[in-house]
């Protein structure tokens, strides 16, 4: 379902001390409080500004957010999105000045946005991130450093991974964060237009199958005494497994792809009709509809 969400717009607590809609208590994390610290340094070192100077030299906007200027004194190429980014804000100071000459400077931009069309700017920004992921080792860090206001929401909806095989939600969230790299990694030098969504969606698609693995695996312990009992076996499909698969499968057959679309989000990746309709910007009664018309197909 084509949208544009920021980072900002997927948070539920964010490290900042911001909030989405509703603010959300969540534990004590150590990690995210040592990746916020780290960030202070990192952030602006040397190293950090070379490689943003880079990527911001193949984007016009970023660029105009880096190097200031009405279109970027460092930008030499065009990279064929770059000409939707000055809707609204120029990027620059008033005095034409740089407003995120380091990556901690325009993280902080990037989590203050607010109002359509500066979302809209800050989830481009993590597409251009995503494209040019592989061409520097900082590069992934700073999209990881971008994206933790969502991380810490899908981990919110998830509950701190309660009922899987983590100790407590600090190894649940390094875990999440262990996902985030092992997607940035895959998917680096891709241009995906909703690329935001898309890295939430995979990364919290991926700790949910986690969690109902070792939630049905739980299941199946078996109390001493009870070896005749059939072993369904540990590399059985998950319910999750099942029921995704069985979508994807009713889409082959003639599912339309808006029904296909609202089910798979709904049941799969676990999120709310309230959520779909803030994401995709549809109406709840329509997805509601969509969604019970995709169920029944499916028990058809």
């Amino acid at each position: 379902m084509p949208t544009t969400t920021s980072p900002a717009t997927a948070r539920g607590s964010g490290s900042d001390g911001t909030t989405g809609r509703t603010k959300r208590e969540r534990p004590r994390t150590v990690v995210i409080d040592q990746m916020d610290l780290e960030w202070r340094s990192l952030g602006r070192s040397g190293f950090a500004v070379r490689a943003l100077h880079a990527v911001a030299r193949r984007d016009a906007g970023l660029g105009r957010l880096v190097f200031g200027g009405s279109d970027g004194s460092g930008d030499s190429g065009d990279s064929g999105d770059s000409g939707d980014s000055g809707d609204g804000d120029s990027g620059a100071d008033a005095d034409g000045s740089a407003s995120c000459p380091t990556p901690c400077d325009l993280v902080i931009h990037m989590r203050r946005a607010s109002g359509r069309v500066q979302r809209e700017e800050a989830a481009r920004l993590v597409r251009v991130l995503l494209r040019e992921a592989g061409t520097d080792p900082f590069v992934p860090r700073l999209l990881v450093q971008a994206l933790l206001p969502g991380l810490i929401s899908v981990a919110g909806k998830l509950r701190w991974g309660r009922g899987g095989d983590w100790q407590d939600g600090e190894e649940f969230f390094c875990d999440l964060l262990a996902s985030t790299w092992c997607v940035i990694e895959e998917w680096a030098g891709q241009d995906r237009p909703y690329a935001v969504r898309d890295l939430l969606s995979a990364i919290r698609c991926r700790a949910r199958r986690q969690l109902f693995r070792a939630k049905e695996q739980a299941s199946r312990v078996m109390p001493m005494g009870m070896e005749d009992v059939i072993d369904r076996g540990s590399t059985a499909e998950t319910l999750l497994d099942e029921l995704a698969r069985a979508v994807i499968d009713e889409r082959g057959q003639g599912m339309p792809l808006d029904e296909a679309q609202v089910l798979y989000g709904h049941t799969v990746l676990g999120y709310s009709i309230a959520e779909l309709a803030a994401l995709t910007g549809r109406g709840r009664r329509a997805l509601y509809s969509r969604r019970n018309l995709a169920r029944r197909r499916l028990c058809a």
